[in-house]
């Protein structure tokens, strides 16, 4: 009989399958290898057995717990550890034998809310090259909670979930927000810090509510009751795909570009009208159309440049774009706000003219490429500037795509369930949040849902004085010239009512955005200034300075307004030459520009007509601009809008 030979490959795969076979128990995603566990409390361990067990827990060898957990869920708490580590955490039953390396006890944050809280550093890798290369910090960790949504109650566990270290090579998973936060506290504190990032890009703050919670906001509880019939969700998402679809493959079919191969370095474009770039089709003397339009433009290679490795920035466009270079596809991208940022091997390039086509696709109209953005070509010594006159032709018009009905960020209730319930017996220090953009439209009720959203983390986590720190959000858009025009200040009002609520602090960033991109590069600053307010609120570091100047009353004597400042401690200072962003109002509706100036610890507004004046505004648009005022700590003043009185209270 013929021996037989089992490779060692197929041995390892039987044994990993017998060792499967055998499994009893396993923990939930979050608790797995390099986890930072929150010290100084008893910690929640949770997972799932096949049976009824006794399980034993060793830290480093020693047992220090011994419970008997029954088939199904099950979750047991591990003693109260102070910060420091590594440690062994080994769960043993009677035929298994499960070890987490690598485990800390420190400081555990939530860093929540939408798309600006969930950017990571590699998205704004260009401007922290620093931080991506040389920063290593092994005790400061995230747990990356995957994005998902669910309709039907909360989830028992999250569906996926990963640890990384702050080392080479992973910085640039992270939040950026939140890892600038977490270094911050950790450089100040010393003890390991992690930050669960959680956050969805989109979500309304009623996506991060329970059910119950909803209740008192009748509009979205019905959402909600309608998403958990059978087949409600199906069918629309259904009826959303064969639009979308029938959509694109008409745009598709009806292209000339993509019929006559526009993107060939060959075409003859000569009859082809002219267009700058950037700037979009609407503004240029054409129809503003939705469809897809092609670019064409030419760039010149010195020899030493054609043997390198280009890097093609393309600002921003809107909406996606597919770019060619010399013909051959370089990138591509389906929606209008990641930066277009392409690799040009070098293979493609060629001494002297080539050839650079952008077909962009625009399904709502006002289409093209967005302002004070970087347009060029950068090699290792040189770079080529690619904005001013290109080539322009219509490919296909269409009419507007069909709107979608559904989208899953948008839903009430649906990351709660499935991001945030699934982990309500963990221990956290508090939680950072950066969210507001998609409640932007609906100040007044947004007033009322975050500061309950708040109410219903507390509830669900057990822990009615949870810090909650939040930010304002960044300015953003055209700056108006009208005071009168509000836009964003009114959510940043909503927002700013959430501090009548205990433990909870407030940051700014109305100085730190952009007005042609929804999602700033600068977010170490906004992740510093959470760690700050951390620091003063949450650590007892009292000398802290989180807060720039908080406008607290606007009073009437004689031919002048007196604003008095709630903290004057931290002094008045003027970021220009002249202070500015002051707007005045007699009926509250209509407003003007005034000149105002620091006076001691005053603000003082003088007009011929103070007597007439009832309301008074300070960085009260969505891009505040002209605001400038300070402290000495550089931190900006937080927007106001505050009634003129004979006295304050």
């Amino acid at each position: 009989m013929k021996k037989q030979i089992v490779k060692p490959l197929v041995l390892l795969s039987l044994m990993s399958l017998s060792t499967l076979a055998q499994a009893k128990i396993k923990l939930a995603p979050q608790f797995a290898d390099s986890m930072i566990l929150q010290r100084n409390t008893a910690n929640v361990i949770s997972g799932y057995s096949d049976q009824d067990e006794t399980l034993l827990i060793q830290l480093d060898g020693k047992t220090i717990d011994r419970t008997t957990i029954q088939a199904g869920y099950w979750q047991t708490k591990l003693p109260k550890m102070s910060a420091g580590g590594p440690h062994r955490l080994t769960f043993i039953t009677a035929n298994q034998q499960l070890e987490l390396k690598d485990v800390l006890f420190g400081d555990v944050w939530f860093a929540s809310g939408q798309s600006n809280m969930e950017l990571p550093m590699q998205r704004v890798g260009l401007t922290y090259k620093n931080e991506l290369k040389q920063d290593h910090f092994p005790q400061i960790r995230q747990l990356k909670i995957d994005k998902h949504s669910a309709y039907n109650g909360p989830l028992k566990q999250v569906k996926s979930a990963n640890w990384l270290k702050a080392e080479s090579g992973n910085i640039g998973s992270f939040s950026a927000v939140g890892y600038f936060f977490a270094k911050k506290i950790h450089q100040q504190t010393g003890v390991p810090v992690a930050i669960i990032n959680n956050a969805y890009g989109g979500s309304r703050a009623q996506g991060w509510m329970s059910e119950a919670a909803l209740k008192a906001f009748p509009e979205d509880y019905q959402t909600v009751q309608n998403n958990q019939q059978d087949g409600y969700l199906e069918k629309i998402q259904q009826q959303d795909k064969t639009n979308s679809n029938n959509w694109w493959q008409e745009l598709n079919q009806s292209d000339l570009g993509k019929q006559y191969s526009w993107q060939n370095p060959d075409y003859d474009d000569s009859y082809w009208r002219t267009m700058s770039v950037p700037g979009y089709w609407g503004d240029q003397g054409t129809e503003d159309f939705s469809g897809a339009a092609w670019y064409r433009t030419t760039f010149n290679l010195t020899p030493a440049q054609a043997q390198q490795n280009g890097f093609l920035e393309l600002g921003r466009i809107i909406d996606s774009d597919t770019t060619y270079v010399n013909g051959v596809e370089v990138g591509h991208v389906s929606y209008q706000y990641p930066p277009r940022r392409y690799t040009i091997d070098s293979s493609l390039l060629k001494a002297g003219v080539n050839s650079l086509v952008v077909r962009i696709v625009a399904p709502a109209g006002q289409g093209g490429f967005i302002p004070d953005k970087p347009y060029q070509i950068s090699f290792a010594d040189s770079k080529i500037n690619l904005a001013g006159i290109w080539k322009f032709r219509f490919g296909a018009k269409m009419d507007n795509a069909p709107s979608t009905q559904f989208w899953p960020h948008m839903q009430p209730n649906a990351m709660y369930n499935a991001m945030f319930a699934p982990l309500k017996n963990m221990q956290v220090k508090g939680v950072i949040w950066y969210q507001g953009e998609s409640n932007a439209g609906h100040p007044e009720k947004y007033a009322k849902v975050f500061p309950a959203m708040i109410q219903n983390w507390r509830e669900t986590l057990n822990n009615p004085r949870l810090p909650f720190i939040f930010t304002q959000l960044a300015n953003y858009m055209s700056a108006d010239k009208d005071p009168s025009n509000a836009g964003w200040a009114q959510t940043r009002a909503a927002q700013a009512a959430a501090l009548k609520l205990a433990n909870t602090a407030m940051i700014t960033a109305i100085d730190v955005g952009e007005w042609n991109d929804i999602h700033p590069l600068n977010k170490k600053t906004v992740g510093d200034r959470f760690a700050l307010a951390a620091l003063n609120t949450v650590y007892g570091q009292h000398n802290v300075v989180y807060q720039g100047p908080i406008l607290s009353c606007a009073l009437q004597t004689d031919n002048q307004i007196v604003i008095k400042i709630e903290n004057p401690q931290n002094g008045l200072f003027i970021k220009g030459e002249k202070l500015d962003g002051f707007a005045i109002s007699n009926d509250g509706t209509s407003y003007q520009w005034a000149d105002a100036k620091i006076k001691d610890a005053n603000i003082i507004i003088n007009t011929a007509d103070a007597s007439q004046v009832k309301f008074v505004r300070y960085a009260w648009q969505s891009n505040p601009e002209r605001a400038n005022l300070t402290n000495n700590k550089a931190l900006p003043a937080y927007p106001a809008e505050l009634p003129v009185s004979k006295t304050c209270h």
